[in-house]
């Protein structure tokens, strides 16, 4: 208690003395209440910040504050967990926080890089901290910033991990969390039972708004039209296959004809191989099977973004050219596919008359 008197009377002293600007800190609101103006600077600002540190603060909901806060704070007695309200006296903007650590310079505190931008303040601009008691959270309404969102698997999960990393949420802040290499901003939309609550050791009904722009990018999907070139008239398409040059006769081992040694002249006469002609194994004969197949049709009426699978009554090559042929012989015999070779169509017969 002694020390205690003695601490108080050296601070009113020297604020006496110097118009108040020795008051110590968190005592300019009367006891029972932390309050102070303080320089507030971001996560890459404080000395003993490294990569992790930076992304400890910065996807978090929490700040640091100088140690004397601290000694402020446990004179006061103030209730856990410890909350604060964050105001910029500039344009009256507003937020609420919790507190990592209290391991900041004297006089200064370092934030958040989204609170920084949802209070709009600048590197050392002085901001107000106040304590703060809030309600615990039933529910909340976020809606997600980015598209990145959709490919999180299990969002309620991932959320309820990375929200233990907050103290509080206010509504209309901007909050950002880091998943999988990605940063992923969520907008509070809705809170209950106020507008700002603490979410520690608490249960919250989570709901989820429809991601910011994904309705715009698929009406635009819905709404784009590309433009195609038509399809060449079939005149045009045999003209073209009509005008390809012949394949060009080249050097092919052992395509000559072959000699007796007797002088007899071989029969048949002089064969070339087909090799010589220059189209390969089957030569000409390939070619009139290919040209008699049905030709292939383009789908003029397709749309991107969408891919049916319709079930086609395909055959294989070998099956319609087979078909082909029996077509050719019934045409030639005047018959009819099949007619020739109707299985068990005929008539029977048996070894012993009938009586």
């Amino acid at each position: 208690r002694f020390k205690m008197m003695n601490w108080l009377a050296d601070g009113m002293a020297r604020g006496a003395m110097g118009g108040g600007a020795g008051m110590p800190f968190g005592m300019g609101m009367g006891m029972g209440r932390f309050a102070q103006s303080i320089k507030a600077f971001s996560a890459p600002f404080y000395e003993g910040a490294d990569a992790a540190k930076i992304n400890e603060i910065n996807y978090g909901g929490k700040i640091l504050l100088p140690s004397s806060a601290l000694d402020v704070l446990i004179r006061l007695n103030i209730q856990y967990p410890m909350l604060f309200k964050l105001t910029n006296t500039r344009n009256g903007s507003m937020t609420h926080c919790g507190v990592l650590e209290f391991s900041a310079e004297e006089g200064k505190a370092y934030l958040p890089q989204w609170i920084m931008q949802q209070l709009r303040i600048e590197e050392g601009q002085i901001i107000n901290i106040e304590s703060a008691s809030l309600p615990k959270a039933t529910f909340a309404r976020l809606k997600p910033q980015n598209l990145e969102f959709l490919q999180v698997t299990n969002m309620r999960a991932m959320l309820e991990v990375e929200l233990r990393k907050f103290a509080c949420l206010t509504e209309n802040d901007r909050i950002a969390v880091r998943y999988n290499e990605q940063t992923l901003e969520f907008l509070v939309m809705e809170l209950k039972p106020k507008n700002s609550v603490c979410i520690i050791e608490c249960d919250v009904n989570l709901e989820f708004d429809e991601v910011e722009g994904y309705k715009a990018e698929e009406e635009g999907r819905k709404n784009q039209r590309i433009e195609k070139p038509a399809a060449p008239p079939p005149d045009e398409e045999m003209e073209d296959e009509d005008e390809m040059p012949e394949p060009s006769k080249k050097f092919a081992a052992f395509g000559g004809s072959g000699a007796r040694l007797d002088g007899k002249i071989r029969r048949g006469g002089r064969t070339e191989s087909t090799s010589s002609l220059g189209g390969g194994i089957g030569g000409s004969g390939e070619k009139e099977k290919e040209e008699r197949l049905p030709r292939v049709k383009p789908r003029e009426d397709y749309v991107p973004g969408t891919v049916s699978f319709p079930r086609y009554d395909y055959k294989c090559r070998l099956v319609m050219e087979k078909e082909l042929e029996e077509k050719a012989k019934a045409a030639a015999a005047g018959g009819s596919v099949g007619a020739s070779t109707a299985a068990f169509e005929g008539k029977g017969t048996t070894l012993r008359a009938r009586k």
